[in-house]
């Protein structure tokens, strides 16, 4: 089936999870941090001060999330999702009226839970559950909602914020998810196709397993680094890239324009990489998600021999190839070695295991930064633990190979 085909006659469902991917975009970080300066000046707060009460909250939704996430194996679709979206808008409305820290602390707890987290914890736990022989396609497509609203939500708010102020801006983002979404999304979650056979619901591919059996499973161990290094990575390296572009001498524009190549790249390579899990599996191609982003780090070990105008385009590039990878690979993987039934409770344990290490990222790249550390040194580490990383993964996939 081609991925036209496959679109038409899933387009309802498949529009669910874009859309449940495009809307999480309302408590990621990138989106926040656009009001950053508005919410330290109201509050009276510090980058230090609310660095800390950040990450704090990001780190009690993702232990919130091993609770809540698994309520999508026992709950309707439908009801789950108004759960979400939901406890989403009351973010943005607290948001929005917040008066002191505390009712501050607790909308950003709800943007971070229920958007970042839930909201498109649903859309992938609901689109790898309904679609076996064509989770790959599935999961690469609805990833672009993710990927469309990023560069689509920044423009929108630039242009609210001319209209109103940034309180606002909230409380208008809580009523078109309560009032719009919400119905919406309500509406196409009934579009989910009949369940497809899953090799792991019929015992001759990975077993059906809950969070115990994952747990004492050794492959789980195997590949999680892995599947957390291009979050943690990532984050760390992304969050002082006004200090690597210093330190490389990149120009910030060259930088600002190398990420349009990034984002159109990990678009493309979404896109081939779905079509090539639905023919070799997940688990075959995983062990090589490692390659690009140790490439792109290794762009930065050779400075002298990469003009300063080239190096942001093609390290970004290469990260872009690597997260273009990961989203139909990370997407599959699960389903594949544990099955479906228990899908929720698996992968909010797994989502909560990267919200913690992109918690983490900043402040170890961060330390090691004030250490005197520098980023050769940093990507020269980095590349040793992708090596690491990928033949971990590599020996997990041959052994569940050899098990089938």
């Amino acid at each position: 089936m081609t991925y036209f085909s496959f679109l038409r006659r899933h387009a309802g469902f498949l529009f669910f999870g874009f859309s449940m991917m495009g809307l999480s975009n309302f408590g990621q970080t990138f989106f926040i941090s656009l009001h950053s300066a508005e919410i330290k000046a109201s509050f009276g707060l510090s980058n230090t001060s609310f660095g800390a009460l950040y990450s704090s909250v990001t780190l009690l939704s993702g232990l919130a999330l091993l609770y809540s996430g698994r309520l999508i194996d026992h709950w309707s679709l439908p009801r789950f999702t108004a759960l979400t979206l939901v406890g989403f808008a009351a973010g943005c409305l607290l948001m929005g009226l917040a008066e002191n820290v505390i009712a501050l602390a607790i909308a950003l707890f709800l943007l971070r839970h229920f958007g970042q987290g839930l909201s498109s914890h649903t859309g992938m736990t609901a689109i790898s559950r309904a679609f076996t022989a064509q989770r790959g396609r599935a999961v690469a497509f609805i990833q672009l909602g993710y990927a469309t609203t990023e560069g689509v939500f920044p423009l929108l708010l630039i242009g609210v914020l001319m209209w109103v102020g940034w309180q606002q801006s909230w409380l208008l983002a809580g009523g078109f998810l309560l009032f719009i979404a919400l119905p919406v999304q309500a509406y196409f979650s009934r579009f989910a196709p009949a369940a497809q056979a899953d090799e792991a619901d019929t015992g001759h591919g990975a077993i059906v397993a809950g969070r115990r059996e994952v747990l004492r499973d050794i492959r789980f161990y195997m590949l999680l680094p892995l599947y957390t290094a291009s979050p943690f990575l990532l984050t760390g390296m992304f969050f002082h890239q006004v200090q690597l572009a210093q330190a490389y001498q990149w120009s910030l524009t060259a930088l600002a324009s190398a990420f349009a190549f990034y984002a159109v790249t990990k678009i493309i390579t979404s896109l081939i990489f779905g079509a090539l899990v639905d023919r070799y599996t997940s688990l075959r191609l995983f062990p090589f998600a490692f390659v690009p982003l140790a490439l792109g780090f290794a762009v930065l070990l050779f400075p002298t021999f990469i003009p300063a105008a080239i190096a942001p385009f093609a390290y970004l590039i290469f990260m872009g190839v690597n997260l273009g990878m990961a989203a139909p690979l990370s997407g599959a993987l699960w389903p594949e070695l544990f099955g479906t039934k228990n899908l929720g409770a698996i992968r909010s344990m797994t989502t909560a295991i990267v919200i913690f290490s992109t918690a983490a990222a900043p402040v170890l790249f961060s330390a090691l930064l004030d250490m005197g550390v520098g980023f050769g040194a940093i990507s020269s580490a980095c590349i040793g633990y992708l090596i690491l990383c990928g033949g971990l993964a590599f020996l997990a996939s041959r052994i569940t190979l050899a098990g089938r």
